[in-house]
């Protein structure tokens, strides 16, 4: 027993009080060294400002495609005079004018009972406008906010319908960042709106397609910035997060995420032919070709012979994903985004002219026999449609409109 007890290890304590020294040295260097690391990764993230530099006017990403078999003259001006922007009820749906805003753009005259396009736009960023439409109790659009001017979104008839549409679109359509911006107890900007969307965005919010278009837009070269709870963002993450939910989950059955990274190629390729700074890195932009490919290639596969597409445009074997629309409204809401988007990207991702020209003129004949009642209940997904068959004519809907005055008088 003795001579197992013995058999233990013997501590030598004789460098016992130098380890101990040593260790307490080691703990007194790590502690400033930390802190000093800590302040220099602190100070490396500020150097990324929250919002990056932006340009003051936006581009403007034009049709490049005029394919006739699309859409005639004639079918074109028949679509576009069904859509002008007459609402019978009153005060007409804030999302229904945001929509008609895009479309139609803020240099827009119809000359008849239609909003022209500075009503539309002044009713959206202008709070006298706005109640002048809408009783003074009703909560106002615009609303000042810690990071700049928030838009109030999905509360609602008085409201917009889609995270940062309204951005979006008034970027899409050209304004500048000094344009003013009217809230009900105070002035402010286009930059105060377009700031309060970098400072509010954060990576797992709902959706941000028209966010990504807003941004693309005013950003004069590849740019990364941070949130306000330091998320590192950069177009390409954007893109990449945007590619991994499963179609067509998402709003407007995953539409709107096709058309937003086309138009981030867009943007790219402009900056490029402009000599500029590229939006998207080589492999970035790979990512995004190769999987609007794929979606080029589901469309194509799962047209139906009429040539509209539905909810489940991706897998026919899918359920409707909304199930509480009707099926023309469906049927519009996937074909006309479906031509939108085609319609400004490059041709290398264009399905065989046939599929197009089947679509369009689907688009077009159902439009044209659609009677008020329907054009109105149907009127923001009829925005894309008749926006898409412009388009397909390399022009934008305000730039084919005095056509349509010429042929309507000419009929009389």
């Amino acid at each position: 027993m003795t001579d197992q007890l013995n058999t233990q290890p013997s501590v030598n304590t004789e460098n016992q009080p130098k380890v101990n020294r040593a260790f307490w040295w080691f703990q007194l260097l790590l502690v400033p060294t930390a802190i000093a690391l800590g302040g220099w990764a602190w100070a490396n993230v500020n150097s990324f400002p929250l919002v990056p530099r932006l340009m003051n006017e936006p581009r403007i990403i034009r049709p490049i495609h005029n394919y006739p078999l699309v859409v005639s003259d004639e079918q074109l001006q028949t679509v576009l005079f069904k859509l002008r922007p007459r609402f019978e009820v009153q005060p007409p749906k804030t999302n229904f004018v945001d929509h008609a805003l895009r479309m139609w753009g803020s240099s827009v005259a119809f000359g008849d009972d239609a909003l022209d396009g500075p009503q539309m736009r002044d009713l959206l960023i202008d709070d006298q406008q706005f109640h002048k439409h809408w009783n003074a109790g009703t909560p106002p659009l615009l609303e000042s906010s810690h990071y700049g001017v928030a838009v109030r979104t999905q509360e609602g008839r008085s409201t917009v319908s889609h995270v940062d549409h309204l951005v979006g679109t008034l970027a899409e359509i050209g304004t500048n960042l000094d344009h003013p911006v009217r809230l009900a107890d105070k002035s402010a900007s286009m930059r105060d709106l377009v700031n309060h969307t970098f400072r509010s965005f954060r990576l797992n919010q709902k959706e941000y397609e028209w966010t990504a278009v807003a941004w693309a837009l005013y950003a004069p070269r590849r740019s990364e910035w941070y949130t306000s709870d330091r998320q590192q963002i950069t177009f390409e993450r954007l893109a990449k997060r945007m590619m991994r939910q499963q179609q067509p989950q998402g709003v407007c059955y995953g539409q709107h995420r096709l058309y937003s990274l086309t138009l981030m190629l867009r943007v790219d390729d402009q900056a490029f032919e402009k000599q500029g700074e590229r939006l998207l890195t080589e492999e970035g932009r790979a990512l995004i070709l190769t999987y609007l490919h794929s979606m080029t290639g589901r469309l194509y596969r799962n047209q139906s012979q009429e040539g509209w597409w539905d909810g489940n445009w991706p897998d026919l074997k899918q359920s409707i994903p909304d199930p509480d629309t009707d099926a023309l409204s469906r049927r519009i809401l996937a074909t006309g985004h479906t031509l939108e988007w085609w319609a400004m990207a490059p041709q290398e991702l264009h399905p065989p002219r046939e599929t197009i020209v089947r679509a369009g003129q689907w688009l077009a004949r159902t439009i044209s026999e659609m009677d008020d009642r329907l054009i109105q209940k149907n009127f923001t997904f009829l925005t894309h449609a008749g926006r898409a068959l412009a388009l397909w004519r390399a022009k934008f809907p305000d730039e084919v409109y005095p056509e349509v005055e010429i042929a309507r008088i000419s009929r009389r």
